[in-house]
């Protein structure tokens, strides 16, 4: 558990579902499962929905299906490089979806209702490059790499995306991690390198969270 100046535990709820495919882009199953968690989250929030994604492709597949007819009943944004213009119409929609790369994890500012649920669709792992080759080499064995430079990477900007939800301290914000990992095998990591809150692998919880903590407005 991380120390943080807001209420996490009471104004936070983290969604971690139990029916994910491993993350393969390549494997229709998983793709589908992502779309359908996608999907009910939305609607379970009343938009007002930040989807992070570490791949621009991955995005622009879940951007051309959440754009069929009846898909999704809220505004639909993708901000793709430098598309700034969707960021500022998310923001002037009051209740709109943004799809997201991973930089938009770091650097904006949503606070208030506008995001009130932020889904992370797969965790941020680091990609290879020459300075990543160079550190592994340094390493006796993959398995030491990993847990001593990979993961901890990973859990940064874990971090730094999960703080885009709440920004002051009235605000409230429901997480959800869509990739297995994060309750298999690194969910001890992820729960340690986070703010203390509810857990939940049930999706109705999301709409519930949100019922009891959001004004009238909110759903308008």
């Amino acid at each position: 558990m991380t120390i943080s100046p807001f209420d996490y535990e009471n104004h936070a709820l983290l969604y971690l579902p139990d029916c994910m495919p491993f993350p393969d882009t390549k494997n229709s199953v998983y793709m589908t499962a992502v779309l359908k968690q996608l999907t009910e989250l939305i609607r379970q929030s009343h938009g007002h929905t930040l989807v992070l994604f570490t791949s621009y492709r991955m995005m622009e597949i879940v951007y051309q299906e959440l754009s069929k007819p009846q898909a999704v009943d809220y505004p639909l944004f993708c901000m793709g490089r430098g598309r700034l213009a969707a960021l500022s119409a998310f923001r002037k929609s009051g209740n709109g979806v943004l799809l997201a790369s991973d930089s938009a994890g770091e650097g904006i500012d949503l606070a208030g209702d506008i995001l009130s649920s932020l889904v992370v669709v797969k965790l941020p792992f680091p990609m290879p490059d020459p300075v990543s080759e160079y550190e592994r080499s340094l390493h006796d064995d993959f398995h030491s790499y990993l847990s001593e430079n990979i993961v901890p990477s990973m859990l940064i900007k874990l971090r730094q995306w999960i703080g885009r939800g709440i920004r002051r301290e009235t605000d409230t914000c429901v997480f959800s991690i869509l990739d297995s990992r994060a309750r298999g095998r690194y969910r001890s990591d992820i729960l340690d390198a986070l703010p203390d809150m509810p857990v939940t692998d049930r999706i109705d919880d999301v709409g519930r969270f949100l019922l009891e903590k959001k004004s009238d407005a909110y759903f308008q």
